[in-house]
């Protein structure tokens, strides 16, 4: 099951993005943050294009993209260095996300039709549905699908565009935080407060209430995030039963 769900989010992301590459940096980026690609370790264009069977240009493009995400160091000979990320980088990223979703969300209060509405409404419903599941990629599913309801809703492209880049790199993590008891039936019940002020057309009410849902997954992460090595770079796979690798590419696509 995980497997068919990893696939369609996987196959999500290419067609927004329409490219290999954006396929290659979510692998990679959840490799480095789970320690399967550890701090100091050469990426091999080569040995990493085998993999996903794919030329080397996609995966210099996905190499670049993780570079600007902080995972990745490029050296002036070109070699890239995998680097990791801090735990005080993460969390100015949720901050960041808190704002930019908050942002998404007055504007989805104001605009929103009531087609899109009836799509947010129908997300939600699986979310609750699924916030029982002892799999977070279950929920994450019906996650995705209410949150770029709001983005669709509020009716600003650049917007969305910014907000799904940085929604994107920290996939892994909001996954991961959904392990964490009773966070999945906290993160749908938040899900009811930010879709009961859009209804009603509440700007301020929806933006704040999204604002928190970003902020408690933020502070649900923290503790999660003291784990970290000698540099201070963390990895989840140390953290707790249940955070390690999520399957490569070869395994998502069986």
């Amino acid at each position: 099951m995980r497997k068919r769900l990893m696939t369609k989010l996987e196959d999500t992301i290419a067609e927004r993005e329409g490219s290999q590459s954006e396929i290659v940096r979510q692998a990679l980026g959840e490799d480095i943050m789970t320690g399967q690609l550890k701090p100091g370790e050469f990426l091999s264009e080569g040995r990493i294009a085998e993999r996903f069977g794919v030329s080397r240009t996609p995966v210099r493009e996905a190499i670049r993209s993780l570079s600007g995400d902080g995972l990745v160091t490029l050296r002036p000979n070109q070699r890239a260095v995998v680097r990791g990320q801090t735990a005080a980088e993460i969390l100015d990223q949720f901050e960041a996300m808190a704002e930019l979703e908050a942002a998404c969300t007055r504007l989805a209060a104001r605009r929103r039709s009531e087609s899109v509405l009836a799509r947010m409404e129908a997300a939600q419903a699986e979310c609750r549905a699924r916030a029982d599941s002892t799999d977070p990629h279950l929920y994450y599913v019906a996650n995705v699908k209410f949150h770029e309801a709001i983005y669709e809703a509020a009716e600003n492209d650049y917007l969305r565009s910014e907000t799904l880049k940085l929604r994107d790199r920290l996939r892994f993590l909001r996954i991961s935080q959904g392990h964490l008891p009773g966070r999945l039936a906290g993160s749908s019940s938040e899900h009811d407060a930010v879709l009961s002020a859009i209804r009603e057309h509440k700007e301020a009410e929806a933006a704040e209430a999204m604002r928190m849902h970003l902020i408690v997954q933020g502070e649900s992460l923290r503790s999660m995030l003291q784990h970290t090595d000698a540099t201070g770079i963390v990895h989840l796979a140390e953290m707790q039963p249940g955070f390690g690798h999520s399957g490569s590419y070869e395994e998502i696509a069986e």
